[in-house]
């Protein structure tokens, strides 16, 4: 007991396992087969989908607990489960702790909740922040209980010291995984305790959480078909190549292998995605300076395989805008000023118009060019034209930057699972920084960095880099569609000659190359804010030292 009469925190530390899956996959069956389970571990259970558990009293050994958590919100926005359960989270890990009477805990999370957002909950870093949440003046309007939790463990030195993420686990149903990335439904539109603000996607999710796992349950295989599971199984391995695929019916598998396998690691689960991997061993590759050809994957088996994409000339946006409006659901980043124009509907639903003719095309008609309003069918329409593709009609995900003729000094996001596809604006290029600004002191690493700004030449680390993962895929023709958005011999002669150009600022360059190709996809947040730092350093290489 301390001054208080609290119960001190255990020194002991607890492993956890967390469970992630949608609704309906078997997250709360797979819980159900551990507690029936013989495995000599007491196990703390908490529960934070809204859901009953639906965990039979005759289940509840001696040796187990099982806690329902309410709904206590810490910070960030309305209905998000992940958030939610970070404040209860603190606070059960601590009555468990206290209670001294453990070995294990498992943490069954909602069905939308991102297990990254609930595994930084163990960070050490957590503790850092501590000090500010704790303090009334840095948390106002924070939960009186909250706060005291957050002092405590402030005062234990952080989470860490008495719990640690052992292992993440997401349970797939394979009967509607395919389903899953071939829908345009938000989350808000299949479950009620999410908000309609949330724009989060079905496809985005799950593609998320498979992703992030240390083990993959491929639940349900005793409904789909040996060939059926043979495609998904092979379309799991190239998300997430480094976590361990179990499969199971009514979530049956040996629970040694979901619980204390110390698998996890939070800077090997950020990095391990199969796209990211994939970028890594080109960039390897070229570094060596060896033209080496992937091995096969076994997945390849099944014709699922992956893709690398890589340009160092740009798209141009009127193009690039013309090959994927009609066949993803985009969703495009909108400035800040622009928050009241409801801006779910004008992303999702078709309402952004990527060119205003201004009556003066009349070369494009002659030269039998592009339509001259590309406007965004409705969602059913894209659906059916991506499910006809010959191209990306089995194209399941893909994620990389890409890289704006007019947008110079940023690269953009690309990020699609299923049918959705969002596109946003990212990092600074690294050519257009100081170098204290993007060097890490690792030496690795930073080889890594100032290859890719030296493989570019003039023009540093700017370039398309995408990762496409699909069934098969026809890597020739997508790399031809996708070479058709790039700027033309005699347009990247008259993008140099602006980027070249020493009388204009960047700001004014960046305007100069809008006037050359036409840009109607949204502003990028942040842009703002970059053109004052820019005009701040040219201000200061003014002044005379």
């Amino acid at each position: 007991m301390n001054a208080q009469g609290i119960p001190a925190l255990s020194t002991k530390t607890l492993p956890v396992t967390l469970l992630s899956g949608f609704l309906g996959a078997g997250k709360t069956t797979l819980l159900q087969h551990i507690l029936r389970t013989d495995h000599g571990l007491r196990i703390a259970v908490i529960v934070n989908d809204i859901g009953a558990i639906n965990v039979d009293a005759s289940l509840i050994r001696k040796t187990h607990t099982l806690t329902k958590t309410n709904e206590k919100v810490i910070a960030l926005q309305n209905g998000c489960i992940c958030c939610t359960l970070r404040g209860d989270l603190l606070e059960e890990l601590v009555r468990i702790a206290q209670l001294q009477t453990f070995d294990y805990i498992i943490i069954e999370s909602s069905g939308i909740s991102e297990p990254e957002q609930v595994a930084e909950t163990f960070d050490s870093r957590l503790a850092q922040q501590m000090d500010i949440m704790a303090s009334a003046d840095g948390a106002p309007g924070l939960d009186e209980g909250i706060r005291d939790v957050l002092q405590r463990l402030k005062e234990a030195g952080g989470l860490e010291t008495f719990a640690r993420l052992d292992t993440t686990v997401t349970v797939v149903d394979a009967f509607t995984m395919m389903h899953d990335f071939d829908t345009g439904d938000l989350l808000s539109s299949r479950r009620e305790d999410v908000t309609v603000e949330d724009e989060r996607t079905v496809s985005d999710l799950m593609v998320d959480q498979i992703e992030f796992a240390d083990v993959i349950i491929l639940n349900k295989i005793d409904m789909v078909s040996p060939e059926q599971k043979k495609c998904l199984i092979s379309l799991i391995k190239q998300l997430n190549r480094r976590a361990k695929l179990l499969e199971s019916s009514y979530g049956k598998v040996d629970v040694g292998e979901i619980v204390n396998t110390r698998l996890f690691n939070l800077e090997v689960a950020q990095s391990g995605y199969g796209w990211l991997q994939d970028l890594h061993e080109m960039t390897v590759r070229q570094v060596n300076g060896k033209n080496v050809v992937t091995p096969k994957p076994e997945t390849e088996e099944c014709n699922v395989r992956s893709f690398i994409y890589s340009r160092h000339r740009p798209f141009h946006p009127r193009r690039l805008w013309s090959l994927v409006y009609d066949k993803f659901i985009l969703q495009l980043e909108h400035p800040d000023d622009d928050v009241d124009n409801e801006r779910g509907e004008a992303e999702l639903d078709g309402d952004f118009e990527m060119i205003e003719n201004d009556g003066d095309d009349d070369d494009d008609d002659d030269d039998g060019g592009e339509p001259e309003d590309l406007f965004t069918p409705p969602n059913e329409v894209i659906l059916e034209n991506k499910r006809k593709d010959p191209i990306f009609g089995r194209l399941f995900r893909s994620k990389g930057e890409f890289f704006l003729a007019t947008r110079p000094h940023r690269a953009g996001d690309w990020s699609q699972a299923g049918a959705m596809l969002t596109m946003e604006g990212g990092r600074a290029w690294f050519c257009t920084l100081p170098r204290e600004e993007y060097f890490t002191g690792d030496p690795e690493v930073d080889r890594l960095v100032w290859h890719d700004i030296k493989r570019g030449g003039e023009w540093g680390d700017r370039r398309q880099e995408i990762v496409f993962i699909g069934e098969g895929l026809d890597h020739k023709a997508l790399e031809t569609m996708l070479d058709e958005c790039l700027l033309t011999e005699e347009e990247f002669v008259e993008w140099e000659e602006t980027m070249r150009n020493g009388q204009m600022c960047d700001e004014e360059k960046r305007e100069a190359l809008k006037e050359l190709f036409e840009d109607g996809f949204p502003d990028w947040q942040g842009d703002d804010d970059y053109d004052d730092d820019v005009e701040d350093e040219e201000d200061h290489k003014g002044h005379s030292h």
